[in-house]
């Protein structure tokens, strides 16, 4: 018997090596994630993870973050907010690759900066992680989508 995949959010990864990722629990309703997960950071000098967890509202403000980095802009999920906040900068725009900044930090004392260049398809894979967790959540929090 095969573990299921996780309820994946986030996953950003570089061509040639780090990533960002934030993976959800499953909760006790099956096919359903929970609110809780892990939030993990790689690359060459650094591997952390960090407990985290999504609310349904979490969600119009990451794709907003989507949003304004597409357009070229820098952004920050969940500045200042309770939970560890995830910055991206936007370093370089070449043809079919985007060179970004990824920043996370905790409302603590830790924070890091890893460097990705990434395909250029990655925020719409990205919107695509997006819907997913959106369509699982939507009958347990429906008023969170309205």
């Amino acid at each position: 018997m095969s573990e299921r995949e996780p309820f994946t959010l986030v996953r950003i990864t570089g061509k040639y090596g780090g990533s960002v990722a934030i993976e959800l629990d499953e909760s006790m309703a099956p096919g359903v994630p929970d609110t809780s997960g892990e939030l993990m950071v790689h690359n060459d000098f650094v591997a952390g993870v960090h407990h985290t967890y999504v609310e349904p509202y979490d969600l119009a403000s990451w794709e907003h973050v989507l949003d304004e980095v597409e357009a070229g802009r820098d952004a920050v999920w969940r500045e200042h907010a309770r939970v560890a906040e995830i910055g991206i900068r936007l370093v370089d725009r070449e043809e079919g690759q985007d060179q970004i900044t990824v920043t996370v930090a905790d409302q603590q004392t830790t924070r890091v900066a890893i460097s990705l260049e990434v395909n250029r398809g990655w925020i719409d894979e990205q919107r695509g992680l997006l819907h997913g967790i959106r369509e699982a959540w939507k009958h347990v929090h429906p008023t969170a989508f309205r």
